[in-house]
């Protein structure tokens, strides 16, 4: 049912010492069929994965997993820009795609999208496709009937064009976040609710936030996203230190400061001081130009829009239709170990994985396109070694730090009682005011601040109620060590003083602590720490290293860090690899020939023709 190409154990101590195994065997392999049932990470067991509407399977043997399609979804590019394939090809795959997130799926459909003949193998090392999107069920109704919700990526905006499209191609809907109704801000341990975008602070403050957020924004235009570099005075100083530091030069007032670090938390998943001055901006102008654009619900913004059934299945359908054909394949469970090529770009990559039965297995192909989020490339054996610049810029980027949660309700009391779901916190109550702890006994230690950074009206297309919220940054950090039971009960006490006592009448409580989960170690995006080596990024996480081309949502010019960016970025690769391997041939069909990777793309037309 399956070829599966395995080679000699070798353990993990050899992977360092010996070149790949040179004798490769083919074996066919009878594969148990099971019930495509994906279940999350340890910290949602009792959330399940919900894919009724999608047709596939995932066939498991001692050694894979594999993610197959029984529904028959012919996309419509089956019928052209057909390639003859060498039939005696002295490689496996003509690509290899690492990594079954949104980006990687992408430049996989794309690739085929433009060229069919093209046989594809994607590799995610994870038990599921979607990377930093999981849509799961849980308990909506007091009968156990169960409904669909986000725990990662979750929202998009009309703004954002590559995933706008994408999701149109897909016969995906969208619907509007909720926003009506009084907002809730808890600052300095006080509530106040309002119900303009801005929230009922003195005017000196609310001045100075303005202020502050047009420097932002002005400051932010002058930033190229495609080379950070190219206004190099603004750059080279803002390169120099901290985006937290920026901020202060921007006069932000106690008052404003206690408003902005937790919306900073929650888009990047760190505290302002850990975000080099000039990523911090860059990431602003790509998404918009604007706090505001990043953090808002109106439309245009990044919260402007969910997604019908939940945004997984927008990976699960990408993979159905990689999958229709028998030449591709998707492996999960299957951990990239080493990369092997050579500098002459002719030749051969060789892939090694690690399989779900820890055994080592070789695959080759033509070009790599890799996708994994940056953070991971530590974890990852080059042969050559990748280049300076690329790893001195790798070693500096650290994974956000988000813990997400759903609480379901029997209704949407909020809504009833007029409030719109939205609360923005600092995280301030439980250290000013001790007496709301819950007593977890004498050796408990809890966390003097937090928990909750930010919550949104959670209610679904099923028209299901809930709320959906945050824990980010440094408070994400110290919330993480604790047991579930004890944050579930402080997001319910956090609830409670947003929304009143009918919080606590909850159904069912889901959550995901995002720097548990495994090659991925974090969400929503990897950042630039540290001072004085942004010069480097763009290069590092967008040219192509020999055979090896490289996406992710980290690299993307426009949204980057959110699935918009993911798909953007999959695309610039996809086209990269078709002008590498077909630009004398004039019936292939790609967007642009990208000759400079970060600074200069050339439009081509379908002929071939510049």
């Amino acid at each position: 049912m399956e070829n599966i190409i395995s080679v000699e154990n070798l353990n993990d101590e050899q992977i360092n010492q010996e070149e790949f195994p040179e004798r490769i065997t083919s074996e066919t392999k009878n594969l148990e069929v099971t019930e495509n049932k994906i279940e999350t990470d340890d910290t949602d067991k009792d959330s399940k994965n919900s894919n009724e509407n999608i047709k596939t399977e995932i066939s498991t043997s001692n050694d894979h997993t594999t993610f197959n399609t029984t529904e028959n979804i012919l996309p419509e590019y089956e019928k052209n820009n057909s390639i003859e394939k060498d039939q005696n090809s002295k490689y496996d795959y003509d690509i290899i795609v690492i990594g079954a997130g949104l980006s990687g799926l992408y430049s996989a459909y794309y690739l085929l999208k433009k060229c069919k003949g093209l046989k594809i193998l994607v590799i995610e090392g994870k038990d599921r496709v979607g990377g930093r999107t999981q849509t799961v069920e849980l308990n909506s109704t007091e009968d156990g009937q169960k409904s669909k919700w986000d725990l990662g990526g979750q929202w998009v905006s009309d703004s954002q064009i590559y995933i706008s499209k994408l999701l149109k191609d897909l016969n995906i809907e969208t619907y509007n976040q909720y926003v009506n109704g009084r907002k809730v801000l808890e600052t300095n341990g006080k509530i106040v609710t309002y119900n303009s975008s801005m929230p009922n602070v003195s005017i000196l403050s609310l001045l100075d936030l303005q202020m502050g957020s047009m420097k932002i924004s002005s400051n932010a235009k002058k930033i190229s996203t495609i080379f950070p570099f190219e206004n190099i005075e603004l750059a080279s100083r803002l390169d120099k230190g901290s985006f937290d530091e920026f901020l202060l030069s921007t006069s932000f007032s106690s008052k404003s400061r206690s408003l902005l670090n937790p919306t900073v938390r929650t888009i990047f998943g760190v505290e302002p001081s850990q975000i080099n001055g000039l990523f911090g901006l860059m990431y602003i102008k790509s998404g918009g130009g604007s706090l505001e654009s990043l953090a808002l619900t109106d439309k245009g913004c990044a919260q402007e829009k969910r997604v019908k059934g939940g945004t997984q299945q927008i990976s699960e359908k990408l993979s159905q239709i990689i999958t229709q054909n028998e030449n591709n394949k998707i492996l999960l469970n299957t951990e990239l170990k080493e990369i092997v090529q050579s500098s002459n770009l002719e030749s051969s990559i060789e892939v090694l994985v690690k399989n779900l039965n820890g055994k080592l297995e070789k695959f080759s192909c033509k070009k790599v396109i890799s996708s994994i989020p940056i953070n991971q490339y530590v974890h990852i054996k080059f042969e050559p070694e990748l280049p300076s610049y690329k790893r001195n810029v790798f070693q500096y980027c650290q994974m956000g730090n988000l813990i997400k949660f759903v609480v379901t309700y029997k209704k949407p009391f909020w809504r009833l009682n007029g409030f719109s779901g939205e609360v923005v916190s600092d995280g301030s109550v439980i250290w000013l005011d001790s007496s709301n702890l819950v007593d977890y006994g004498e050796n408990s230690e809890i966390p003097k601040v937090g928990p909750v950074a930010c919550v949104f009206d959670g209610c679904n297309d099923d028209n299901k109620a809930a709320l959906v919220g945050f824990i980010g940054a440094k408070m994400a950090v110290e919330w993480s060590d604790q047991q579930k039971d004890i944050r579930k009960q402080e997001v319910i006490e956090a609830l409670v003083r947003y929304f009143g006592e009918e919080s606590r009448n909850y159904i069912d409580y889901g959550e995901k602590l995002w720097s548990r989960e495994k090659f991925s170690g974090g969400c929503p995006t990897c950042i630039l720490s540290s001072s004085g080596v942004m010069q480097d990024y763009a290069r590092a996480v967008r040219e192509p290293f020999l055979n090896v081309h490289f996406c992710g949502t980290e690299s993307a010019t426009v949204w980057q860090g959110y699935m918009d960016g993911a798909i953007q970025s999959g695309e610039r690769a996809a086209n990269e690899v078709l002008y590498a391997m077909f630009k004398d041939d004039r019936s292939v069909e790609y967007d642009y020939e990208n000759t400079y990777y970060f600074h200069k793309e050339i439009t081509r037309s379908k002929n071939g023709k510049k």
